[in-house]
């Protein structure tokens, strides 16, 4: 057979795998139930065939950037003792693309290992385990980082008639977590983990003791209410066999008493925190240092001997130098903080998040920035592997 003609039987292949997708899709507009999930697990091979063909005619490219990760990926007891940094990111563009992780990547002169998504509890067809976009990740080489949010009024009364009313979801939520109450919800995402089978990190809850931004914060849920339901999370994922997932506990720590929300040694892997600098965007906000973020707290976190991410980390460009911001952050910090053995950008680009006004926190977009980001990239040791072959001798 010519190269033309495998080129053609490809093609022709991947087009009816799409065609039969959209066919199953046509009888079930909502995606719901064993249809959605079926669908779910065809969309999933079909990204892994495409990228299969994608690999064989035009190279590894991405993922030969990444051999290095391999043994991570494998090896989750590897994961949680891990002796490289782990550079990542989220894009604004996720669960969409992956276009911006590559433009990002691009403009960095780094190949990210960890590629994180944010992603509801719910009965939404998007709030079922991502495994088409897990699978998309883990071709492209690298190891999907999800955080885990339990939105408890996005579930349907029609569908629970036993679960409390929208309105009466929230208070003590995490408590009715503890319960059993989403236990429909729970083991389908640990089966659906299972089957995935490579290696996933979750950071469920995150933030839970921050009581102004989510409903599973402080002003609805106990901190033994939130420890039971990550204590029962996690046991029904390992009931499951889960044991791909790397579990990660993430508090906020602005907040004073953050600690006490720590679940248990047996229970986590990692624990994390986010860094961003708002800059002077809001009434609230001052131009912050990671120092001031991250660094008086440093020690605290890393007593509880576990690898630290800094899950969210950024700076806006609003009361400050924004390149100053990152090259300051980023000198020597493995030698600072040792423990610190993931940093993920927030590459977002329109976040409304938490101010009520678009703020733009992406590097590719500010080019000046971007490059003081990639040369302190380059002087730092930690961030070696990462880098991509093509600039690490620059």
């Amino acid at each position: 057979m010519t190269r033309a003609s495998r080129v053609i039987l490809v093609v022709v292949t991947l087009m009816s795998a799409v065609a039969g997708v959209a066919l199953l899709t046509a009888f079930s507009s909502a995606s719901e139930g064993p249809i959605g999930t079926f669908l779910d697990r065809v969309g999933a091979g079909v990204a892994s065939f495409e990228h299969a063909v994608r690999r064989r005619f035009s190279g590894a490219g991405r993922s030969r950037d990444l051999e290095w990760l391999e043994p991570y990926a494998t090896s989750v007891a590897r994961l949680r003792q891990p002796d490289a940094v782990l550079l990542g990111a989220y894009d604004s563009r996720l669960p969409g693309t992956l276009e911006g992780v590559v433009t990002l990547e691009e403009s960095l002169g780094v190949t990210l290992p960890l590629i994180q998504v944010y992603t509801a509890w719910g009965d939404k067809p998007d709030q079922r385990f991502p495994l088409q976009l897990a699978t998309s990740i883990a071709d492209m080489g690298s190891i999907p980082v999800l955080t885990w949010e339990p939105w408890l009024t996005d579930f349907e009364n029609a569908v629970h008639p036993t679960l409390p009313l929208r309105q009466a979801r929230d208070r003590h939520g995490l408590a009715a977590v503890a319960r059993g109450d989403y236990d429909f919800y729970v083991d389908a995402w640990a089966s659906d983990a299972k089957r995935f089978g490579r290696a996933i990190f979750v950071r469920f809850a995150h933030e839970m003791n921050d009581p102004y931004r989510y409903p599973w914060g402080p002003q609805n849920n106990s901190k033994e209410d939130f420890i039971a339901a990550w204590r029962h999370v996690v046991g029904r994922f390992r009931a499951a066999g889960a044991d791909n997932v790397v579990w990660v506990w993430s508090p906020h720590l602005a907040y004073q008493y953050w600690e006490t929300y720590y679940p248990g040694h047996d229970v986590v892997d990692w624990t994390a925190t986010g860094a961003l600098n708002f800059g002077s965007v809001a009434h609230w906000s001052q131009w912050w240092t990671l120092g001031d973020l991250f660094g008086t707290k440093y020690e605290a976190l890393a007593a509880f001997g576990r690898p630290i991410m800094l899950a969210e980390f950024g700076s806006l460009a609003v009361g400050g130098d924004r390149a100053a911001w990152y090259d300051t952050a980023l000198t020597d910090l493995a030698t600072r903080h040792p423990a610190v053995k993931a940093l993920l950008f927030f590459n977002a680009s329109s976040d409304r998040t938490v101010t009520y006004q678009t703020v733009d926190w992406s590097l590719p977009d500010d080019p000046d920035t971007a490059r003081t980001v990639a040369a302190a990239l380059r002087r730092w040791p930690a961030a070696a592997p990462n880098l991509k072959a093509s600039k690490q001798s620059q």
